[in-house]
């Protein structure tokens, strides 16, 4: 089986740690190691070996985060596409019978075992042609997620948009909605078969653009006119939201996009008033504040607030509205766009 890791997003929600040149995927948040190095490790477990799929512009950063990982090659984008395209690209230089397994580089996972046993029975179903997408069992109503409806344990009635809360609500009380957590299984000529039938401006586009692509060692890089050819979608609306050939898989994995700092803080320490537990915090009378910083921060009297200080920026909002970070940064773009770089 073979991991195809979708290494772009831009990670806006998550400035000022997250920048364009090294986006949140990439910075080393856990223990050391970046949201893409996690992805590396427990996806080696059962895959033979990895195709990332990077912008030109991260590749050395890339390569440099893969180091560790012998038998991986990389597919360059001058620009993003969407999935459909990425997808289609990768699978594109495969046999047909080849299974993938195509996740996104900046998922955290805590529950490996379930994943692993996940991914065993989305391989039983892909080899026998199945399309297989990953559902997860939502912990709460989350608006910004999309939904899986499932008939029973292994098929689906269909997918849905981003709901409003209490469409979301209703979600959840059902049990029959999942969370679309965008992790995909199937033989490559499966995908490519479905997306010719669903997609053919993809399909046509896709395999022209590799058909002129340039191949140096383990490194494959698309041309920026052929890139511009291929309509953007995602595999969801160009493949998996038609086809006839849909399983599921579901479970708990212990996931989280870590979408912003909301999402972001669930993951760390506390202290016993609901503070981020770092040695560079002093929390006095100061109640659930998630604090980043190498330098030291005092709190007095506060609650609820989410700092995050770097060389060159602070970030301060109350905690439950870090999603509208990504309006500053559209405003910092205007005014003072090397912050964002």
């Amino acid at each position: 089986m073979i991991n195809i890791i979708l290494c772009g997003g831009s990670g806006t929600r998550l400035w000022p740690l997250s920048r364009t040149q090294v986006p949140k995927q990439f910075i080393k948040l856990f223990h050391g190691k970046s949201l893409y190095q996690l992805t590396l490790s427990r996806n080696i477990q059962c895959c033979d070996s990895v195709i990332s799929v990077v912008n030109n512009d991260q590749f050395s950063l890339i390569e440099e985060q893969s180091s560790e990982v012998n038998n991986i090659s990389y597919l360059k984008e001058p620009i993003g596409r969407n999935t459909a395209p990425a997808i289609a690209l990768a699978c594109l230089g495969l046999n047909p019978d080849d299974i993938v397994l195509v996740t996104s580089s900046d998922q955290l996972i805590k529950n490996e075992k379930n994943y692993l046993d996940m991914v065993k029975k989305a391989k039983k179903f892909a080899e026998n042609g199945f399309l297989v997408t990953f559902g997860l069992k939502p912990k709460y109503p989350e608006t910004g997620f999309g939904y899986i409806e499932t008939l029973d344990e292994e098929n689906v009635l269909s997918f849905r948009e981003k709901p409003n809360f209490e469409t979301a609500k209703q979600y959840v009380e059902s049990g029959r909605y999942f969370w679309n957590c965008g992790i995909f299984c199937f033989k490559a000529g499966v995908l490519l078969s479905e997306l010719e039938k669903y997609s053919p401006d993809v399909y046509k586009g896709a395999k022209a653009a590799y058909a002129n692509r340039m191949a140096q060692n383990n490194v494959e890089s698309i041309n920026m006119d052929d890139m511009l050819n291929i309509p953007s979608d995602s595999i969801d609306y160009a493949v998996m939201e038609k086809s006839t050939k849909i399983k599921v898989v579901c479970g708990d994995l212990g996931w989280s996009d870590v979408g912003s700092f909301d999402s972001l803080e669930k993951e760390f320490a506390k202290d016993e008033n609901s503070n981020t537990d770092t040695e560079c915090y002093v929390a006095i009378n100061s109640n659930n504040n998630f604090i980043w910083s190498n330098k030291r921060v005092v709190t007095i009297d506060i609650d609820d607030l989410i700092v995050v200080d770097t060389e060159d920026a602070l970030l301060i909002a109350k905690k439950g509205s870090s999603q509208k970070v990504k309006e500053a940064v559209e405003y910092l773009k205007e005014i003072e766009p090397q912050l964002i770089k």
